[in-house]
């Protein structure tokens, strides 16, 4: 997993902070494989917040809020956040509970 700690421990702190205490993080994509260099930093954060207005802004937030974190400085991020009491599935979760890693 080509993370360090205090990355892994900055987007757990931010994404708890939008997405409240229950949120679970998941890295996903090219930074899970070691062998693999480069790429940018795929998240999927999961919350029971169920209102897409609030989704939508407090993703935003928490993009802006770890781009300009010393740990993810101006790195390209990509976050899909998944309601859990929503029962409508994409392939992509299943990819991320597969292959990714909680963190």
């Amino acid at each position: 997993m080509r993370v360090t700690p205090r990355q892994i421990d900055t987007v757990r702190t931010f994404a708890r902070r939008h997405f409240g205490d229950d949120a679970e993080v998941w890295l996903f994509g090219s930074r899970v494989d070691d062998g693999r260099r480069g790429g940018d930093y795929d998240f999927l954060i999961e919350t029971s917040f169920d209102q897409s207005d609030a989704i939508v802004e407090r993703k935003l937030a928490l993009i802006a809020e770890l781009q300009s974190s010393q740990p993810f400085e101006d790195e390209k991020i990509d976050i899909i956040v998944k309601r859990r009491s929503s029962d409508f599935e994409i392939p992509i979760y299943a990819i991320v509970k597969n292959e990714g890693v909680r963190l």
